[in-house]
């Protein structure tokens, strides 16, 4: 039975005398707050609701409460929606997984001759990802389109690897996706899934970007800063990659077709989950638009979605028939980690359980060893720390202090995700988010720049690719420091001679045989060496 509950103008949903539907809603409390964005949070089971909450307003100025109704950006959970209307252009015959993506985007340069339909469903294609392209050149707040994104991958001199060599995660793939269905069709991708998708399901309440003025309940995006929310206006993605906006209501409609096949049969799920390959045959954890992963033993089909304002994550474990999702509409929900914590009240039976750290003497162990600077081979830098009890680790999605699991092996739990380390000798050592691929990082000896090293760093550079020029001077205090071109500045942190970090980012100057610099690389995850030219002394 459920009861229906209505407190401050918040409605909530839980089955009665459920001691599950309590836990979660003692996990949900800490986003409830007066006059404050929210969250619609659903557990599904067998093709109901067995948990249902809505909470916040999906419009502050408004003062209009979300519902399982209310429509929210959902980011990149859009992508399995772009691949779905991929499939039924593959069963009708106008394009084949193998086909070159040159065949339907011809504006690409000749580095994309061997990249496939295959390689972008897959994040196989080495392309760079358009955001952190974006983000170099000053535009990243300016208004994009497909047809802007397109001419700026179309300038790129170059790609992150060869196609099918490597994987790495970029929404610049699923941009191109769906301009394919576009072109195809001969209709609006928005179009196009309203027609073979969203009306043979009846998800009244999903649309992307395009078609997005006829939902009449549908939430803004707001961030957080000193206790207080704001409206985030600006748009990140395109629309392949990231435009859908869809309800929790229509989302039980969409997990449901995953066992009846109502839409597309069994042939359209196995499309949807079906791992990608890289061409050695390794596979890799992507399918088309969901990634394949496991949780605490079982195996997950699931994405997140991420933009400035919005948190989204629906997470579905198919032998279990229990999906859960979480549309959020403040950008300080981690709606990933809420997720599978929900998922954990409700499967805590089944699910293997988090480990307990190993009963060794960490200060005696191997592990203090690894505090210090490494650098992966896609030019990523991080540092570790060694604590009296523990290791912890800077990376971008922030901080974490690992304490050990075995002799060999380290680890963090957030709630909803697991972060491996493991020592492979004193100077190397591989990172993992549970159920992805590992990071291979070799240490580097960090040497402090003497201020005439870091002088020989100041110059005029520029990237013909990001159309960006950046004045790299000494700052009164002797710190190198970055001018954007755009009034930005960026303080480098030094890892050594020649390389930098800031924020997300890694820097290394690059010198010729002559020992004078001539460029430098920038780094970042879904965009490797970025290079910028040294125009002047």
């Amino acid at each position: 039975m459920v009861r229906l509950l209505v407190a401050g103008g918040v409605l909530l949903s839980a089955l009665m005398a459920d001691p599950r539907s309590e836990a979660v809603d003692r996990l949900l409390a800490p986003l409830q707050g007066a006059h404050a964005p929210g969250c619609a949070v659903g557990v599904m089971q067998n093709g109901q609701f067995v948990y249902k909450s809505a909470f916040g307003l999906a419009d502050l100025e408004q003062d209009t409460p979300i519902t399982a109704a209310t429509a929210f950006n959902v980011a990149s959970i859009s992508k399995q929606f772009t691949a779905a209307a991929l499939y039924f252009l593959v069963e009708a015959g106008q394009v084949r997984l193998t086909d070159p993506v040159r065949r339907f985007v011809p504006e690409l340069p000749s580095y994309a001759d061997e990249m496939t339909v295959a390689d972008l469903l897959h994040h196989t294609s080495g392309l760079r990802d358009v955001t952190p392209l974006l983000e170099v050149s000053g535009r990243l707040g300016q208004p994009q389109d497909v047809a802007g994104s397109l001419k700026l991958l179309a300038s790129q001199s170059a790609l992150n690897f060869a196609p099918g060599t490597d994987y790495e995660y970029t929404n610049s793939d699923y941009l191109l996706l769906g301009l394919i269905v576009e072109r195809l069709s001969g209709t609006s991708l928005a179009s196009f899934a309203d027609q073979r998708i969203f009306r043979p399901l009846e998800m009244a309440n999903s649309q992307f970007r395009e078609n997005a003025d006829r939902l009449k309940d549908r939430a803004a995006g707001y961030g957080a800063r000193g206790g207080q929310f704001h409206r985030v206006g600006f748009r990140l993605l395109g629309t392949g990659d990231g435009g859908l906006y869809t309800s929790l209501d229509d989302l039980l409609l969409w997990d449901q077709n995953f066992y009846s096949g109502k839409l597309g049969g069994r042939a359209l799920v196995d499309f949807m989950e079906a791992q990608g390959r890289l061409r050695s045959g390794e596979p890799v954890p992507y399918a088309a638009g969901l990634q394949i992963g496991r949780y605490r033993g079982l195996r997950t089909v699931s994405h997140d979605g991420w933009l400035p304002g919005f948190r989204s994550e629906m997470v579905r474990f198919p032998s279990q028939h229990l999906s859960v999702a979480s549309l959020c509409n403040r950008g300080d929900a981690e709606a990933e980690d809420l997720a599978r914590e929900i998922a954990r009240i409700y499967l805590w039976g089944k699910l293997r359980h988090s480990p307990h750290a190993a009963n060794l003497d960490y200060t005696s162990s191997v592990f203090p060893e690894l505090g210090g600077l490494w650098e992966s081979r896609q030019g990523w830098l991080i540092r570790t720390f060694s604590g009296v009890d523990g290791l912890s680790v800077e990376l971008p999605e922030g901080e974490y202090k690992l304490v050990p699991l075995n002799h060999q092996q380290m680890f963090a739990d957030t709630g909803g995700f697991r972060l491996i380390l493991t020592a492979i000798s004193r100077d190397r050592l591989k990172l993992a988010w549970e159920g992805w691929p590992p990071v291979t990082y070799d240490r580097v000896e960090p040497v402090a720049p003497r201020r005439d090293e870091l002088a020989a760093l100041v110059g005029e550079y520029r990237s013909e690719d990001a159309d960006a020029r950046y004045k790299v001077f000494l700052s009164e205090q002797g710190r190198l420091t970055i001018a954007t071109g755009q009034g930005g500045w960026i303080r480098l942190e030094p890892a050594g001679v020649d390389r930098f970090m800031f924020g997300p980012w890694s820097l290394r100057f690059e010198r010729g045989a002559d020992g004078r610099v001539h460029g430098l690389g920038l780094h970042r995850a879904r965009l490797w060496n970025l290079w910028f030219e040294r125009t002047g002394d």
